[in-house]
């Protein structure tokens, strides 16, 4: 039965379009199951080592941020649709990303000995695009908001 859903699988289109989505609880082991998930994900398309690497980072750190700012669960959803790769992550806070560091907002980076405060920064660095939303009530437990990444990834 496995050799058969390997098979299928191996027959699928890499350029297609797919969605894969996790929920994490609310847990210290989510940012690296993240991290592996997404890794196995964009490995088996196949996608570009610059993008897998970047959207493993952004990853990690979005839904570290969304794990810190909240006690409920999260969800990452990675989408691949007309060449283009987008990774979100959803939580339960309704209140925007923020920089944490002076200077953030304006290009520069965090404070060399800053403990956290990287994490808008990174996004920004690696990402093609990326911003967020406030959910209504009725959408994805009751609102929240959603952090994104996209990348151009033709092949992935």
């Amino acid at each position: 039965m496995t050799e058969l859903a390997l098979k299928d699988l191996a027959d699928s289109p890499l350029d297609g379009d797919w969605e894969y989505a996790l929920r994490i609880p609310n847990s210290p082991f989510g940012p690296g199951i993240v991290r592996a998930h997404v890794r196995a994900v964009l490995t088996r398309y196949q996608a570009a080592s610059t993008v897998l690497d970047d959207a493993e980072l952004v990853a990690s750190e979005l839904v570290t941020n969304s794990l810190s700012c909240t006690r409920d669960p999260v969800a990452v959803r990675l989408v691949r649709t007309d060449g283009r790769l987008r990774l979100s992550v959803w939580d339960s806070s309704p209140y925007p990303p923020q920089p944490r560091c002076p200077g953030a907002g304006k290009g520069a980076g965090p404070e060399l000995d800053a403990e956290s405060g990287r994490g808008l920064w990174l996004l920004r660095a690696c990402a093609d695009e990326w911003g967020h939303y406030l959910l209504v009530n009725g959408r994805r437990n009751g609102g929240g908001k959603e952090v994104w990444a996209e990348w151009c990834a033709p092949g992935a």
